[in-house]
């Protein structure tokens, strides 16, 4: 299991506090006022915040993986590994900012949130799979040697032919750190060892058929991740094209756009396409599979949510940023709406702990329980779905109308 315990209880008790906080005003209409306007404010500022944090926990991955590539070793691939992880953690949060209007997936603005975090992945589309008698299969694009491997051309790559052909982001760089997961336990011979993650020995990139070409592919996936979240980071920085953008708007049409996005992350893709699919369907929908950091994505995306909820984030850096939250501003216009929100906020936490605290892997989790048995990731999903609606109820109270579906 890899999620991070150093930052776990930090960031853990950011969110008790802030929620216990919010508990305090559940019996009196606020006597300081607040306005769209400050909690506009404060999630610009988180935002532009996490959007640093990415960036810069991604260069120093791209670092590790570069010193990997030059020098391929156990160590080598392990701290490349280990800095894929962590920068994982600060990207996770970012997914709050998508389906807002905003540059990650806006056809008219940047909209590379494809290339950057698109999944499932068809790994045979990259590079070798295991066979059914554990010998490989490669036709993959490292294997065909027709195609050159440039940052171009595996932009165009990307989801042709099919949504599973996956040839760019976080997901591509995954698997080519530490290969298939196939939960195969070498000495009983059995699928089952869900302890263990995907294991592409580091040999893969110096006597391996195709080492050249699989050294070139991560490297120019890599530098197309850095330039993509490069990009995000300027565009919402102080004074970049898209801050400025949204600094602009009308009231509403960005408290639209913010509730939107962490309305429908929460119920349509976290609990409806990253939890109810792996459920029903198996690792095959698991959203970090070859890592096995499944269960920390979770934490990760569900944070994320929260920062907004609560108006608060935790940087790289161990510094809290706050301001006004979506339960201050909506306990303004209705205590029994802001109550509401709350509860179901903290009710969201609570099961993600409780999905963390198992010390199973996600694979594992969801292998014990089927869609509608109520385990814990059906517990999860179903806390994030209510959450869903109430932030959708918080946006009708404040004069907005959200889709979460």
């Amino acid at each position: 299991m890899k999620f991070n315990f150093t930052k776990l209880p930090l960031l853990l008790l950011t969110s008790i506090l802030a929620i216990s906080c919010s508990n305090n005003n559940e019996d009196e209409i606020p006597t300081e006022q607040i306005s769209k306007a400050d909690f506009i404010e404060n999630y610009a500022t988180i935002a532009s915040t996490n959007y640093s944090d990415t960036y810069n926990t991604a260069v120093a991955m791209q670092t590790k993986i570069n010193a990997f590539i030059a020098a391929p070793t156990e160590t080598t691939l392990a701290e490349a590994r280990t800095s894929w992880l962590y920068a994982r953690d600060f990207y996770g949060q970012t997914e709050a900012y998508r389906e807002a209007n905003g540059p990650i997936d806006n056809e008219d603005l940047l909209a590379t949130e494809g290339q950057i975090n698109a999944w499932p992945l068809d790994e045979g589309y990259i590079d070798y799979v295991f066979n059914s008698t554990g010998g490989t299969v490669q036709n993959g694009l490292i294997g065909d040697t027709t195609v050159e491997l440039t940052a171009a051309n595996l932009i165009a790559k990307n989801e042709d032919g099919g949504a599973d052909n996956i040839a760019t982001g976080w997901h591509a760089i995954e698997f080519l750190l530490w290969g298939q997961d196939l939960n195969y336990d070498p000495i009983n011979h059995t699928t089952d060892n869900y302890a263990v993650s995907g294991d592409r020995p580091y040999t893969d990139y110096t006597t391996a058929d195709f080492a050249d070409r699989r050294a070139t592919y991560l490297q120019v996936v890599t530098d197309l991740l850095i330039n993509d979240l490069n990009d995000l980071n300027t565009t919402w920085a102080v004074g970049g094209t898209y801050r400025t953008t949204f600094e602009a708007l009308e009231e509403d049409v960005a408290l639209t756009n913010i509730l939107n996005g962490i309305g429908f992350i929460s119920n349509g893709e976290i609990a409806l396409e990253r939890l109810d699919p792996a459920i029903d369907e198996g690792q095959e929908n698991e959203h970090s599979c070859f890592s096995d950091n499944t269960n920390q994505d979770m934490w990760a995306n569900v944070h994320g949510l929260n920062n907004i909820i609560i108006g608060s984030y935790t940087t790289e850096s161990g510094a809290i940023i706050s301001g006004v939250s979506l339960i201050e501003l909506v306990n303004q216009s209705n205590i029994t709406i802001g109550s509401t929100l709350n509860t179901k906020a903290s009710e969201t936490i609570s099961k993600l702990n409780t999905l963390l605290g198992l010390g199973k892997t996600f694979d594992e989790i969801i292998s014990e329980e089927t869609l509608g048995s109520n385990g814990p990731a059906g517990q999860l999903s179903s806390a994030l779905k209510a959450q869903g609606t109430a932030i959708s109820d918080a946006a009708s109270t404040l004069g907005v109308n959200i889709t979460i579906n």
